[in-house]
């Protein structure tokens, strides 16, 4: 629905400015001198993408088509065909415009510098519409359906110029007018009222240069149609004067033979070359006969009634030339008196005219028809081809003008017409003389070829130069406006920003936890915030304006009283301009607080001091909280110490009883085995199993209880290899076995305590020899790698593995997951692991090595100099 809506306005827009080009086309009109539609397809397509295309396509289509049916009248077929290569040929130049100015479905061209003035008229109005010219001038005039007068040099040129100077004057305002937001509406108005100003004027020095070539093209026109006219009446006055000289002819002669006739017919008439016959016609009293012979026999020509016609009683004229209607012309004659004309006969190609010219007794023309006919001698008729007579005086026929004479009857409707000429021509003149009694109105219609040879460059010139003028006018005015709205873009961004900034400003300082206050340069309130006033017990304006130091600090952490002058705040801040610690300050109710602050001088850009803003944080509690965390930190540190005591003394006074329990035991065996029995056996070697174990276990703990005491021994440089090396080596046979199978990598060296380090490793690679599956031989690797300010060491051993859900129950003290007979041991080992590698800031933890085993993964410090590397 969106894109109809849009395609819906792109056509009647397209369709307004196309009816409007064809208004300012220079006739004979088959081009116009801009072509509108070419700027709205370029902005449209580059405002809206090649959604814009359908209605381009159809704009075009729906233009051209009447033009070539009812303007140039090219017939259907050609009128379809050449419209549809001009839909084609607009969509090919808006594609490429659209692809060399912006490639993306949509632009948003707020033309606020040179460059996209550039590159929107170099490739839109300039390139794209000289490839859209080519496209249609060669279509039209190759393809032949452009009017013949029309070649493609042309054609090409007049469209590319149309085209051009069209899309570089109008399209920028479109592209404007429908840009984003960003562009303001003052500049949008004033650039579109530059815009139409410039084309007002423009078209009025456009009208006023075709008004001047219209009157001069006429003027041409009615000259050269008037020489013509003028001509034909003479040719027509010629013929006149050639029958009257026939009628004097008569009369100066008492006997004309019909030689005597021929001669001068041949000698009046012989360059006349628009004669078709020539007559005189005999009058014949009823008792006696002209003297002339021009007519023979007479006596034949009295029987025929059509030969003979009445002019009075016992009065006719006698002619051997007869046609229908001579007896009206005859008529006509003698009722005027003079020079009468017959209708046209014949058909288009035959057609002719007939004059007559009476000869009356007497040197006078007989007042009335009665006398006339009583007076008649006789009448010249001459035939003439009208053809003839049109062409001999039409020299301009067919390129000039094309004609058509009408005839007109009394009653002013027309009689006859000869001729054709079309009706809608913008340029015709009608001319009117009187023949014989009729009028003749002759209408000179101009052709296409005048109208081409006489078209009005001068305004065409004007019209493109001023588009041309209009267009750098545009962009000036673009540039400029560009950047005043730039200007007033920043500055209103800049405004908006100090004021969101001032706003946040207030939040900040309304919503701040911390109390601030500023401070003038002599120690009154200027700013206070609700926090401020809330831990002071003032109201914000009860400490604006005054000086706050009396009221707020008036005595020193020992809670002495002091001068501002003395003020430890005071004097730091004329040692420094940023300062901070902790002080005794009162509130209104008189009790005193501790608050931490911090300080810093406000000064100009001169260095002059302005005050200083303080921002301060009540840490009374705070500090009675450090007070019992330090007491209890305290009782901690002797209850640690004698719990440390306590320790040593219970694990050395329960070792010394297990030792006597294990050393009589020992005795018991030794002495008295051959006196118990199997089960007695079994239970002393299970008594000494088990203060063995026992014995393992308070050493395990005495070991965990003592990793925290060592913690000056931390920060030494260990290298792990030599430690790996001395700590295999340490290790008890199981180990030495499996030696050749431990794969060693490069190793770093760390930041720790060599002692509890060597500890880890022995927990751990014991561990993966241990841990096998019976009759497995274990494999055992050891590596090290980077993780920025640490390094990650990993244990990998092909054994039994540990579950996922035991992963993280193995590293607690005396967790087992075996039985002591299967897999010896205290079940501390992981968990003081752990504990040293937590000692030293790292994390230990375990995870699945496939197919089999485990992996134990824990990071290390690393050395001064490697951090610094990092």
């Amino acid at each position: 629905m969106r894109d109809l809506r849009a395609n819906a306005i792109i056509l009647i827009a397209y369709l307004i400015v196309g009816v409007g080009s064809f208004l300012l086309a220079i006739p004979p009109g088959f081009l116009a001198p801009v072509w509108l539609p070419g700027a709205v397809g370029l902005a449209s397509v580059l405002i809206v993408g090649h959604r814009a295309l359908p209605a381009i396509a159809l704009g075009m289509f729906a233009l051209t088509l009447p033009y070539g049916l009812y303007v140039l009248d090219a017939g259907l077929v050609r009128s379809l065909a050449g419209s549809f290569g001009l839909a084609a040929a607009a969509v090919v130049q808006a594609v490429i415009a659209k692809r060399l100015i912006h490639p993306g479905d949509r632009s948003d061209l707020s033309l606020e510098s040179g460059a996209q003035l550039i590159r929107l008229i170099a490739f839109g109005a300039i390139f794209a519409s000289m490839c859209g010219a080519a496209l249609a001038s060669a279509w039209l005039t190759i393809g032949g359906f452009a009017p013949p007068q029309l070649d493609f040099f042309t054609a090409f040129l007049r469209n590319w110029t149309g085209n051009a100077v069209a899309c570089a004057s109008l399209t920028p305002i479109i592209l404007l007018l429908f840009a984003s937001k960003r562009v303001s509406r003052t500049r949008k108005r004033n650039v579109a009222l530059a815009f139409l100003l410039l084309c007002a004027i423009g078209i009025g020095l456009f009208s006023l240069a075709r008004i001047n070539a219209i009157e001069r093209r006429d003027e041409l026109f009615n000259a050269q149609v008037t020489e013509d006219h003028i001509a034909l009446q003479e040719r027509l006055n010629g013929a006149r004067r050639r029958l009257e000289s026939l009628e004097g002819f008569f009369a100066a002669s008492e006997n004309v033979t019909r030689d005597e006739f021929e001669i001068f017919i041949d000698i009046a008439f012989g360059q006349f070359d628009s004669v078709n016959s020539v007559h005189w016609l005999v009058v014949e009293d009823a008792d006696s006969r002209s003297s002339h012979a021009i007519l023979a026999p007479v006596d034949h020509l009295l029987f025929d009634t059509r030969r003979r016609i009445p002019v009075a009683a016992g009065r006719r004229l006698v002619t051997d030339f007869y046609f229908e209607g001579l007896t009206d012309l005859i008529d006509d004659l003698l009722a005027s008196g003079t020079l009468s004309a017959s209708s046209l006969r014949g058909d288009d190609h035959t057609a002719w005219l007939a004059l007559a010219i009476p000869a009356f007794s007497g040197r006078s023309l007989p007042d009335d028809v009665a006398q006339r006919r009583e007076n008649l001698q006789g009448v010249a008729i001459g035939t003439f081809r009208i053809d003839a007579i049109l062409t001999g005086a039409f020299q301009r026929e067919r390129q000039v003008y094309n004609y058509r004479v009408n005839g007109l009857a009394a009653d002013g409707s027309t009689a006859w017409q000869y001729g054709s000429a079309p009706a809608d021509s913008p340029l015709a003149t009608s001319r009117e003389f009187r023949l014989g009694g009729q009028i003749w109105r002759i209408d000179y219609v101009a052709t296409d070829r005048f109208l081409a040879a006489q078209q009005d460059w001068v305004s065409w010139a004007v019209i493109v130069v001023g588009l041309c003028f209009v267009s750098v006018l545009n962009a000036l005015a673009l540039l400029s406006t560009a950047r005043t709205d730039l200007v007033q873009r920043l500055v209103d961004e800049k405004t908006a920003e100090t004021l969101a900034l001032s706003r946040n400003l207030s939040l900040i300082l309304e919503h701040a936890a911390d109390a601030i206050m500023g401070l003038d340069a002599d120690g009154r309130g200027v700013l206070v915030n609700p926090a401020a006033a809330k831990l002071l017990g003032y109201e914000p304006e009860e400490l604006t304006g005054r000086n706050v130091h009396d009221l707020i600090h008036p005595v020193d952490m020992d809670g002495k009283p002091h001068a501002r002058a003395g003020c430890p705040l005071v004097l730091r801040g004329r040692e420094s301009d940023q300062h901070s610690g902790v002080e005794r300050f009162r509130r209104k109710d008189g009790s005193d607080f501790f608050a931490e602050y911090s300080s810093e001088v406000i000064r100009d850009t001169d260095g002059r001091s302005l005050g200083d803003v303080t921002i301060m944080r009540d840490i009374t509690e705070r500090l009675e909280a450090e007070a019992d965390r330090d007491r209890f930190i305290e009782r901690l540190t002797r209850a640690n110490e004698e719990l440390e005591r306590f320790a040593f003394v219970a694990s050395h006074d329960l070792q010394e009883p297990l030792r006597l329990i294990s050393n009589f035991t020992g005795l018991l065996a030794s002495r008295y085995n051959d006196n118990l029995d199997e089960a007695g056996r079994t239970y002393i070697r299970h008594t000494l199993d088990a203060t063995v174990r026992m014995q393992a276990l308070i050493t395990d703990l005495l070991a965990y209880g003592r990793l925290n005491s060592d913690v000056d021994m931390m920060n030494r440089d260990v290298d792990l290899a030599q430690l790996v090396t001395s700590t295999l080596d340490t290790l008890g046979p199981s180990v030495q076995a499996a030696r050749d199978n431990i794969k060693i990598g490069p190793l770093p060296v760390v930041r720790g305590n060599p002692a509890r380090l060597g500890q880890l490793l022995q927990n751990l690679i014991g561990n993966a020899v241990k841990f096998q599956p019976v009759g497995q031989d274990a494999h055992i690797t050891i590596d090290a790698e980077d993780v920025g300010d640490a390094w990650r060491l990993s244990i990998t051993d092909n054994g039994i593995g540990i579950k996922p859900e035991y992963r993280e129950q193995v590293f607690m003290p005396f967790k087992r997951l075996h039985s002591p007979d299967t897999y010896p041991g205290s079940g501390m080992g992981l968990a003081i692991c752990r504990k040293i590698v937590e000692s030293h800031g790292g994390v230990l933890t375990v995870s699945d090595n496939e197919p089999c085993g485990s992996v134990f993964r824990f990071t290390l410090p690393k050395t001064g100099p490697d951090k610094q590397d990092q």
